[in-house]
């Protein structure tokens, strides 16, 4: 039992045409109904990934073990690899995680709270306070509050308090935010791979009816069994969908924790890394042989279409739902300062402009 060529099926360019209405202009140049552009798109690989890798090499070896293969030793050690790397990958993420959570949220949220708590009982004073779940100190009402109190209060402990994000809210959206678009970047893909591997490849009854020969080494995928299916969502899909979900909410977290506006950069630059881990893992481990059939072995990829005004702007309703989910978790959601009375920004910023007003004065003294 071989593959079977489909011939020229795969063209190794996209193909765009348009249609052409009307009789020409007077220049001779005829008028083009940009509404009828049409864009066909080619079988396309997985993207260059360890999930990318081991989910092709599964799908590869999966077939010639059940057609029969003279090289069965060498295809069950690369199925053991391929699932090996998938829960390599899985159990650094958790293990990241896991550490995020209680290495550096936990600390930075206990830090920042009784920072936030003493400031509170400081401007409030000690009969306008009421204590939270947690144990810490808020004001009653912004009536009680003093800001001479908090000028009286040691400069480290002003500057702590004034870098508080929440007390930033501009800057800490637009982190939050970009953040947030990472981990939409890595769920699109994720989704995109979903709709390709579960629904737009036909279930097929047998693995005669998977691959197919395509022109300069490639192979097309053109079905996939029930049970590579199910292996596939559940050891490659499902997991990395919970894990960028999870992921994006410690991150949000730990920045909204993080005490210092400097740092909050940094830390934001910091949690990308744990992003790339999968193309970082194929690039090192990976064998030149892998990773040439993960770049030619090809899926059935959604067509662009025409164009249309949700073609054009669809993409875009990313940037809304990012928007939105970082708006809600900063002003309705986050846990990191239960029962914020936003009464820092204005505070900080007398200080602020006092301490710039004091360095301006020394200059010319």
């Amino acid at each position: 039992m071989s593959i079977r060529p489909v011939g020229d099926q795969r063209n190794m360019h996209k193909e765009v045409t348009s249609d052409l209405e009307g009789s020409g202009s007077d220049d001779g140049i005829e008028d083009v109904d940009l509404h009828e552009e049409h864009v066909s798109t080619d079988p396309e690989g997985l993207g260059e990934t360890i999930y990318a890798m081991s989910t092709v090499c599964l799908i590869r070896d999966w077939v010639w073990l059940q057609r029969g293969s003279h090289a069965l030793t060498v295809r069950v050690l690369r199925m053991i690899v391929s699932l090996t790397l998938i829960l390599a990958v899985l159990a650094l993420q958790v293990f990241l995680l896991r550490a995020v959570h209680g290495l550096l949220c936990a600390r930075a949220v206990e830090s920042i709270r009784k920072d936030y708590g003493d400031y509170e009982l400081a401007v409030y004073g000690i009969d306008h306070v009421i204590t939270t779940v947690n144990g810490f100190n808020r004001g009653l009402d912004h009536k009680y509050l003093d800001a001479a109190k908090f000028m009286s209060m040691p400069d480290d402990k002003k500057h702590a308090i004034c870098q508080i994000p929440l007390a930033h809210q501009d800057y800490t959206f637009a982190i939050l935010f970009i953040w947030t678009l990472t981990c939409c970047s890595d769920l699109r893909k994720t989704l995109r791979q979903i709709d390709i591997l579960l629904f737009r490849t036909p279930t097929v009854s047998s693995v005669d009816g998977v691959l197919e020969k395509a022109e300069e080494g490639a192979v097309n995928v053109i079905g996939l069994t029930l049970p590579l299916k199910i292996v596939i969502a559940v050891l490659g899909l499902l997991p990395r969908l919970i894990s960028v979900g999870v992921l994006n909410l410690l991150g949000c977290r730990w920045l909204l924790a993080t005490n210092d506006l400097s740092d909050l950069l940094l830390n934001a630059l910091a949690l990308e890394f744990m992003m790339v881990l999968k193309e970082l893992l194929y690039s090192t481990l990976a064998s030149q042989r892998n990773k040439f059939l993960t770049e030619n072995t090809l899926f059935i990829t959604p067509q662009v279409g025409h164009m249309t005004v949700l073609g054009v702007v669809g993409s875009m309703a990313w940037s809304i739902v990012a928007g939105l989910w970082v708006y809600m978790y900063i002003f309705h959601w986050q846990k990191v300062l239960p029962e914020y009375r936003w009464d820092i920004h204005e505070v900080c910023s007398t200080w602020d402009k006092a301490v710039h007003i004091s360095g301006m004065l020394e200059l010319f003294t």
